[in-house]
């Protein structure tokens, strides 16, 4: 079952849930902080669920009313035991012949030890106490304090392109419309990143530290490869391999793991739940890291995201275009209007530019 249609009951029984709310660590955080940012409606479930999970890990003993009484019966029977033996019963005439036999009767040091033996005896009884408490009653989970963790975002406008250099050595190219988020400097044990949009890897070796890119629900790891990753919203998720080998996980099939070698790709449609591997076009694949797009029998919905994107414009449609309308061209380096030019003649419509807005209207 896709977690996307959990229940409560169904959180709680999900081990990976389990861990993340028991014993998280830096990859559950940040799939559960995707998970509901993406699947807002499952808020309250898992609050729910939370709660549950962290009540049936508490060990709870219960005790006896029979067993307490008698508890505090021994306890009332040590302090009614601690005793004081004076030197010599005196019945004073007044207030100052006490005050006076006090003096002369018992010197200041035995007085301390008198009182030193009382609050020993006190101390003695609550010590003894505290020990019995502690057998008894159930010990409270403690709670793992973490240090803060400080993340980089980087986020490209529409219309800019960002090439970044990480830590590691690693380079990304990152697209526009595109964010990219991941702990500074990166965790001792792997280096784990999360992507909206679209970006190109180039993964700097490191065989302790493994190279995860997370999109929603679906990991890309690898070792020391070149990828390419585009998962923009409302778009299918494509995993392009250049070079070296990856494993994707969590690709609708949540238990197992699928292995691309050079040259392969996944396209993954987690609507339809469905996954199929496909060969790419590098030259193709990578156009928009070299200023050139390119269409090949693209859909409409997916030229005005590109074009959006590219030159930082709204594109609105009149008289929408069949479903089945696909364009194809190339432009390197071009401005906006030669690109609307060169594609009205194959589309059929006119356009129209005022300042950022597009109006694309078909014939």
């Amino acid at each position: 079952m896709c977690k996307k249609d959990y229940k409560t009951e169904d959180f709680v029984l999900d081990p990976d849930f389990q861990k993340w709310v028991l014993h998280p660590d830096t990859e559950s955080k940040i799939y559960w902080n995707t998970f509901i940012k993406n699947n807002p409606k499952k808020y309250t479930d898992i609050l729910l669920a939370r709660k549950l999970v962290l009540n049936m890990s508490r060990k709870s003993t219960d005790i006896q009313e029979e067993k307490l009484e008698q508890t505090w019966k021994n306890i009332d029977h040590a302090i009614n035991n601690i005793r004081i033996n004076p030197i010599k019963k005196i019945i004073p005439l007044d207030s100052s012949s006490t005050m006076k036999n006090y003096n002369n009767r018992y010197p200041k040091s035995s007085n301390k030890t008198i009182v030193v033996y009382k609050w020993a005896g006190i101390i003695a009884v609550v010590f003894s106490l505290a020990i019995i408490i502690n057998l008894i009653l159930p010990h409270p989970v403690s709670k793992e304090v973490q240090a803060p963790m400080i993340y980089e975002e980087h986020t490209t406008p529409p219309g800019v392109k960002s090439n970044l250099t990480l830590q590691d050595g690693s380079k990304v190219i990152l697209n526009s419309g595109s964010t990219l988020r991941y702990i500074k400097n990166f965790e001792a044990n792997q280096r784990v990143l999360e992507l909206e949009g679209e970006a190109y890897f180039e993964v700097a070796k490191d065989q302790l530290r493994p190279f995860k890119v997370i999109t929603g629900p679906v990991t890309t790891q690898a070792l020391g490869t070149t990828f390419n990753i585009s998962a923009y919203k409302g778009e299918s998720l494509d995993i392009s391999l250049l070079t070296g080998r990856v494993a994707v996980k969590g690709a609708l099939d949540e238990s197992g793991e699928l292995k691309l070698d050079k040259g392969e790709g996944l396209e993954i449609d987690l609507v339809k739940g469905e996954i199929v591997k496909v060969a790419f076009d590098e030259t193709l694949l990578l156009s928009w890291t070299r200023k050139t797009i390119v269409f090949n029998q693209t859909k409409m919905f997916e030229v005005k995201r590109v074009l959006e994107n590219w030159y930082g414009v709204n594109v609105k449609f009149t008289n929408l275009p069949s479903n089945s309308l696909e364009v194809s061209g190339k432009f390197k380096d071009q401005p906006l209007k030669n690109v609307l030019e060169g594609l009205s003649y194959s589309a059929r419509f006119n356009y129209k530019i005022y300042k950022d807005e597009v109006t694309l209207t078909f014939n």
